[in-house]
């Protein structure tokens, strides 16, 4: 009975060192490598891609990387870099591989839970809105640092965020009181083609606008709808928003057809 106990002891003790052994020795890093990029394209009606760079193993089943870039449409979209993972093995009852990460967004900081197949949750506290190359496509210089919350489930993203220090450069925008907007938040989500925009709110010394409406396969079919504070408009601001005037005080300017290339 002893000896019995001893045996068990002992593989007791054996398990996690083969387990390490196995992930140290029998997963191939390109293997994990093609996993985490095949989550992200096997997605249905996706136009997302995803390249890890610089994918290493770590002891006790860490991993790390030099950055995560993601593309939509073949285009840059999102960069994290000094990304880390550690496995945690509390999803797999679930049948789910589940990692604890970080990273960052320019100086800003990324951590949540990530799952194959995708899912999770992951968090952004002041990443740096001008260290997000999707955002650039619009012509637009806007700097700030974006905090959010961006939850994955069922082939969906949900996205809540909020942007205190708002800064947009683009004086020649055909939106008049664009470049005055010193706020924004909303809610928005992406599934395959097609990003829904709940609501996305802005508020700047002229005034208050929301976004709201859907871009499909890089078609927009959206509608700003302006309040401007009273008094504070130039005379040609208030000429150019005029013709979209819905009752005194408010605009609604239609934003229709396809996204800049």
């Amino acid at each position: 009975m002893i000896k019995l106990r001893n045996i068990l002891f002992a593989l007791a003790a054996a398990i996690p060192v083969l387990l390490v052994l196995m992930w140290t020795i029998a997963v191939p890093v390109d293997l994990i490598r093609e996993r985490l990029e095949s989550a992200v394209a096997g997605q249905a009606d996706s136009s997302a891609a995803l390249s890890v760079n610089g994918l290493r193993k770590g002891l006790f089943f860490t991993l790390s990387a030099d950055s995560l870039d993601m593309k939509i449409d073949n285009r840059p979209a999102l960069k994290i870099t000094d990304f880390t993972g550690s496995f945690s093995p509390r999803y797999l009852a679930g049948r789910k591989l589940g990692f604890d990460i970080k990273g960052k967004i320019g100086t800003g900081d990324v951590n949540g839970i990530l799952k194959l197949p995708l899912e999770g949750s992951i968090k952004t506290e002041q990443g740096e809105l001008s260290e997000i190359p999707y955002l650039k496509r619009f012509n637009t210089v806007i700097n700030g640092h974006v905090s959010s919350v961006m939850s994955i489930k069922d082939n969906t993203i949900k996205l809540i965020f909020n942007v205190p220090d708002l800064n947009i450069d683009d004086s020649a925008s055909v939106i008049p009181m664009l470049n005055t907007f010193t706020k924004l938040q909303g809610v928005m989500s992406i599934k395959g083609n097609s990003i829904e925009i709940d609501s996305i709110s802005l508020d700047g010394e002229k005034g208050y606008a929301r976004l709201k409406g859907s871009i499909t396969d890089n078609v927009m079919a959206m509608s700003l709808e302006l309040m401007p504070a009273a008094g504070k408009l130039t005379s040609l601001e208030s000429m150019v928003i005029g013709k979209y005037i819905v009752s005194p005080g408010y605009y609604v300017v239609p934003i229709r057809g396809p996204l800049p290339r």
